[in-house]
């Protein structure tokens, strides 16, 4: 028996408890601290993605207005490194 890493196995048990259905969500808030950053990651992170629009929770103002800056990136980040299909991206304050 060959090892797995933890996190492939870990990935495996969300994915099958989840379902097909959320696997885009899945993928794009394990992708997000890529997607935006170790810094943007630690204020933000994604809390829904429906009707392949994501929204993402956001700490305070200044940070809204820093993903808001970055919106055009960061979308192109996430349709490169998820196979996510998203058209676009709402910052609420949480």
């Amino acid at each position: 028996m060959g090892f797995t890493s933890l996190s492939r196995r870990h990935n495996r048990v969300v994915y099958r408890i989840a379902g097909d259905k959320y696997r885009p969500f899945i993928d794009l808030y394990q992708a997000w601290k890529g997607i935006v950053g170790e810094l943007l990651a630690s204020r933000s992170h994604p809390f829904r993605f429906y009707n392949s629009i994501l929204y993402v929770a956001v700490q305070n103002n200044a940070w809204l207005q820093e993903l808001v800056l970055n919106k055009t990136e960061i979308l192109r980040q996430c349709r490169t490194q998820t196979k996510a299909e998203v058209k676009d991206l709402v910052f609420q304050i949480r």
